[in-house]
């Protein structure tokens, strides 16, 4: 799987390529882009992680979501 969203889309061996839920011809983002796929769907509520360089962001709005960079502050230790 791509890390950093170094490339527009996700891809790994067991899987396959993980496409936009709307739209099988699109991607739905690099790094991050199959927890906003199934996010977008409703299959889970929320997906964590780190977002360095657009890695949650970017696939949230590849699938018509929203995804924030999580910051000192933003959420309790």
């Amino acid at each position: 799987m791509p890390q950093l969203i170094y490339v527009g889309h996700t891809e790994n061996r067991i899987f396959g390529l993980s496409v936009n839920p709307y739209d099988k011809t699109r991607s739905s983002g690099g790094s991050s882009g199959g927890d906003g796929a199934l996010v977008s769907i409703r299959c889970v509520p929320f997906a964590i992680g780190s977002d360095v360089g657009g890695s949650i962001r970017s696939p949230a709005a590849y699938c018509g979501i929203v995804g924030f960079k999580p910051t000192a502050m933003r959420s309790s230790y």
